[in-house]
């Protein structure tokens, strides 16, 4: 009788347990959904509200270290730039489970589509995605996303309006600061900027430091001279970049489009253009 008694209070105990956990999981399903759509929206601000400040998130770019707020904002923004016509379509939502334990914890999980029109080529992209969510006070404290960004993007290539730019600098600041600093700017134009293909810099000598710069067109030159520019989205990054580094020349490869080389001229960096002969990229 003993025995049955315990039994009887722990089965209430669980399903207690579950049934509170079963309420916190609609609760949250509710709120990523609210989420998703404004993301459908392009409602970047009011998504900014959802996000935790201490939050920590998957990337889905190879590579890719754990993001915290101001990366998410960036991600956030960098795919309102690049696509429209924005929308997400759910196969299942499943409840998340306590990774100790394998018991639901009232987070939440989805298995889904995305569908949209990348803005600068007009083509269509049926993106297959699992995201996870976990909540704290109400807002995206941890989880992530999975999916296929660099095979995304590289269906929207055209290698042969590929513009590879390299930037030779001197740095002002200790060897150190040039390593955090550069850290932190590469990781947030790859976020931001998904037309961008790579962005690396590369010591070259005593106090002198060259970036490369890969992009897939001018028009993704353009976005990032957008972004740098006053009331951008990454002006004051760009405003510490200068203080780090001394730009001294930049070479452009590629066919420059005649907008490109006129948004360029008011930085005042001496340029010099060199046009593709030929050649291909992978």
């Amino acid at each position: 009788m003993k025995k049955l008694l315990i039994l009887l209070i722990t089965l209430q105990l669980f399903s207690c347990g579950k049934n509170s956990h079963s309420k916190e999981f609609d609760a949250n399903t509710e709120l990523a959904k609210v989420y998703f759509q404004l993301h459908e929206e392009e409602n970047a601000e009011s998504m900014f509200e959802f996000l935790h400040p201490d939050m920590q998130w998957h990337l889905p770019g190879y590579g890719s270290e754990m993001g915290n707020i101001q990366d998410i904002k960036n991600a956030i923004l960098g795919y309102h730039n690049e696509f429209e016509d924005i929308k997400f379509t759910a196969d299942y939502w499943l409840p998340g489970v306590d990774t100790q334990t394998g018991v639901p914890d009232g987070s939440t999980r989805v298995y889904g589509t995305w569908n949209a029109i990348h803005s600068s080529t007009g083509k269509k992209v049926s993106l297959t995605a699992y995201h996870s969510f976990e909540f704290q006070d109400g807002k995206i404290f941890n989880g992530g996303e999975w999916f296929d960004l660099g095979g995304m993007m590289n269906s929207f290539l055209n290698h042969n309006q590929e513009i590879i730019n390299v930037v030779h600098m001197t740095s002002n600041v200790s060897e150190a600061e040039v390593e955090a600093f550069s850290k932190m700017y590469q990781n947030t134009v790859n976020n931001l900027e998904p037309s961008s293909l790579s962005f690396r810099f590369t010591k070259t000598g005593e106090g002198t430091v060259t970036l490369i710069e890969r992009y897939k067109n001018s028009e993704a030159v353009l976005l990032h001279i957008k972004n740098i520019s006053p009331g951008g989205l990454i002006d004051e990054d760009f405003e510490m970049f200068q203080k780090v580094f001394t730009i001294q020349n930049m070479t452009l490869y590629g066919d420059v489009s005649e907008s490109l080389r006129k948004a360029i001229e008011p930085f005042q960096i001496p340029t010099t253009y060199v046009p593709v002969i030929a050649g291909y990229s992978r």
